[in-house]
């Protein structure tokens, strides 16, 4: 510590290497820091919409589940003949997506660009619907109408100058109806 303080009190300009590395650490670690909070922005975002759209899809299918009937009596079933047959649906995501986010497909992927550089790619959506079930007979054990999505997010980073890999992050998402008691 001594050292340090004798060198910066030293008049003779041998302590102006050391200034420069202070700063320039200094700039590396705010560089990184500034990063990191862009990427969980980017995160966050693309993860409030595609749970938004997520959302719409269960909302949308509440309406077949549980229309008219008491709650937890009834699925998204329609009588078709002497039988009963599902009544929903996954819903268009993607395109919810296209619409809240301005994305474009590109090589299979969904993809936002800010002016030419690639901020971020939406890809691997998978939506998966469960039904209530038809008159169950045990009320304490039924399921709900529930939907759950995974997608996968690639932001390519700023920081490093292109040297280092996309954050990849491979996202869960649920919906469901939760009936009142």
């Amino acid at each position: 510590m001594t050292k340090m303080k004798n060198a910066l009190s030293d008049k003779t300009g041998s302590s102006t290497p050391l200034i420069i590395a202070v700063v320039l650490a200094i700039i590396i670690l705010s560089s990184a820091a500034f990063e990191y909070m862009r990427l969980m922005i980017v995160a966050v975002g693309v993860r409030d919409a595609v749970q938004s759209a997520v959302i719409d899809v269960a909302t949308e299918n509440w309406d077949e589940a549980y229309n008219g009937l008491r709650e937890g009596y009834s699925g998204g079933y329609v009588l078709s003949g002497t039988s009963w047959n599902q009544n929903i649906t996954t819903g268009d995501i993607y395109g919810r997506l296209k619409d809240n986010l301005g994305l474009k497909q590109e090589n299979g992927k969904y993809v936002k660009y800010a002016g030419s550089t690639l901020e971020y790619a939406v890809s691997g959506l998978s939506v998966s619907v469960t039904n209530a079930p038809l008159a169950p007979s045990n009320i304490n054990g039924i399921s709900q109408l529930t939907v759950e999505g995974t997608v996968d997010i690639a932001v390519p980073l700023s920081f490093g100058w292109e040297h280092l890999p996309p954050m990849q992050i491979k996202m869960k998402l649920k919906a469901g109806y939760t009936p009142k008691f």
